[in-house]
C-alpha cells in the first residue's frame, strides 16, 4: 500500500517600510513599564501621561517566517523530498505587504491597543494589565507541529515616558521564550535613557547603555557592554549602582555633588579631587582595586563595579 505523507510548507516573508510617522500611544501614567526586547531602544522621560512608541527604521525590513512539518507524525522532513513523487503538498501561503496597501493606509494609524496584527504595534507585542504595561519582542504564534524560525534585522525605536511611572528595562530574561527565534541587531551603538525622574532597573546583555539626567534611584548592569552616565541639568540625589562586567564605566558629574562612592575597577581615575578613605588591592592578577570615595559632604550612595574593566569619573564641564 502507498503511503502519503502530508508536507506542510510555509515560506512567508513579511517586507515592510517603517518611517518615523509611524507612532503608537498608551495612556498610562502609574505602574510599571516593562521593556523586553532586544531592539535598540531610545528612552526619554517627560512630563505626560502616555507611552509613546515611535518606529525608527528608516530602512526596509525583512522578516522571513519559514515552515516544514510532517502532518502525520510531526517529525521534520528535508526540504529536498519535496521532489518526490510520493508527497503531496498542502497547504502554501506567500504574504507581502504590498506599495498599495501602504498607501491606502497613508496618514491613518491603528485605533485601539489590542490587535493581532504585529504592523499595529509596530512589530512589538504589547500587553497592558493592573499597574503593569509590557513591551516585548514580537513573537509569531507556533503550533505543535510545526517549527517556526524568525529573523528581525537591526530594530530601532524611541520611547517617551511619564516620569510618574517606573521603569525596568530587560533585554532578555522577562522576555517571552521561543527557542527558533532569533534576533539580530546591528550592537554598534548604545541604547539610550534620558530626562527622567522615575526609579529604574536596568539588565543588558552583549549592549551598552547611556545614560542622561536620570535622578533614579538607578540600578543598571550589563553584560559585555559599557556604560556612561552625564548628569547634565541635575546632580546625583538618589541611589546610583552600576555593574559592568567586561566593560567600562564613565560617569560625568558637577563637582557640587555631595557623594559617598564605592568602586571597584581594574584602574580608577577622575579629574575631580576626590577624598580616598580606603583603598585595597583585591587581585594582583589583574590590579583589580577597590576605594571608597568622598565627595563634599557625601549623603548620596554611588556604586560603581566594572570588575577588571576601569572606572572613569570626570568633571562635567
Amino acid at each position: 500500500m502507498k503511503k502519503t505523507i502530508t508536507l506542510l510548507v510555509l515560506f512567508l516573508i513579511v517586507k515592510v517600510s517603517h518611517s518615523q510617522d509611524n507612532e503608537k500611544r498608551i495612556k498610562f501614567n502609574a505602574g510599571t513599564l516593562k521593556i523586553c526586547t532586544s531592539a535598540h531602544m531610545k528612552i526619554k522621560g517627560y512630563d505626560g501621561d502616555e507611552v509613546i512608541i515611535k518606529s525608527l527604521n528608516n530602512q526596509t525590513r525583512y522578516i522571513y517566517n519559514f515552515n516544514y512539518g510532517d502532518s502525520n507524525n510531526g517529525k521534520l522532513i528535508n526540504s529536498s523530498l519535496i521532489k518526490s513523487d510520493s508527497i503531496k503538498i498542502k497547504g502554501y501561503r506567500y504574504l507581502t505587504f504590498s506599495g498599495k496597501e501602504k498607501e491606502l493606509e497613508k496618514g491613518l494609524k491603528p485605533l485601539g491597543n489590542k490587535s493581532n496584527n504585529p504592523a499595529d504595534n509596530l512589530y512589538l507585542d504589547i500587553t497592558e494589565n493592573s499597574g503593569e504595561l509590557i513591551i516585548r519582542d514580537y513573537n509569531q504564534s507556533e503550533s505543535n507541529t510545526n517549527l517556526l524560525s524568525r529573523f528581525s534585522f537591526d530594530n530601532k525605536y524611541e520611547i517617551t515616558i511619564p516620569n510618574t511611572i517606573k521603569l525596568l528595562w530587560n533585554t532578555e530574561q522577562c522576555s517571552k521564550t521561543n527557542a527558533n527565534t532569533f534576533f539580530v541587531t546591528s550592537g554598534s551603538q548604545p541604547s539610550e535613557l534620558s530626562n527622567f525622574k522615575g526609579e529604574v532597573e536596568i539588565s543588558l546583555s552583549y549592549g551598552s547603555i547611556n545614560i542622561t539626567d536620570v535622578s533614579g534611584p538607578v540600578i543598571a548592569n550589563t553584560i559585555g557592554g559599557n556604560i556612561k552616565v552625564i548628569f547634565d541639568k541635575i546632580v546625583p540625589t538618589e541611589l546610583y549602582s552600576l555593574i559592568s562586567n567586561n566593560g567600562y564605566i564613565d560617569v560625568e558629574l558637577p563637582t557640587t555633588a555631595n557623594l559617598n562612592v564605592d568602586a571597584k575597577g581594574n584602574r580608577i581615575l577622575s579629574d575631580i579631587d576626590f577624598e580616598v578613605l580606603t583603598e585595597n588591592i583585591t587581585s594582583s592578577i589583574n590590579g583589580t582595586k577597590e576605594m571608597k570615595l568622598k565627595l563634599n559632604s557625601g549623603g548620596t550612595k554611588m556604586k560603581l563595579d566594572a570588575g577588571s574593566g576601569s572606572i572613569y569619573i570626570r568633571e562635567h564641564k
